[in-house]
């Protein structure tokens, strides 16, 4: 099965927030891909994962997870993203819909996430993934 991330909205954003939707396409793809090397480079040293039951992953323990083949993603749709940027501090709401293997099991998860960046240096870098994350106004 051919590993892509499909976009399901015209993707026309631009400048600040055109930056940041590429940043969570390169995260898709790298999740994909299991690039656990490019995803340590996408993620901050304090990135925390929170999964849809609460429970929170650090970093290394959600690359450990992807490197371990405890988690194999095979497809991922970005649906409709909603993105806020303030200064140095991003945010995009959206659904990710992921086609996975976790242990053996093919599923489809439909997350609704919420995605939080931060600007260091002139780049974006993840710094949460909330998959637990109720959607509301943005």
């Amino acid at each position: 099965m051919a590993k892509h991330v499909r976009l399901m909205f015209d993707n026309d954003f631009e400048n600040g927030e055109k930056e940041v939707i590429d940043k969570l396409v390169e995260l898709q793809k790298a999740l994909l891909n299991k690039d656990v090397a490019h995803l340590d480079k996408l993620f901050d040293d304090s990135f925390v994962l929170v999964r849809g039951s609460g429970r929170e992953e650090s970093k290394s323990e959600f690359i450990s997870d992807i490197e371990e083949d405890v988690l194999h993603y095979r497809e991922s749709k970005i649906k409709v993203p909603s993105i806020k940027i303030t200064d140095d501090k991003a945010s995009i709401i959206t659904i990710v819909d992921l086609r996975t293997c976790l242990l053996g099991v093919q599923s489809i998860w439909n997350l609704d996430s919420k995605f939080v960046l931060n600007k260091i240096n002139g780049d974006w870098y993840f710094v949460k993934w909330d998959t637990s994350y109720t959607p509301k106004d943005h």
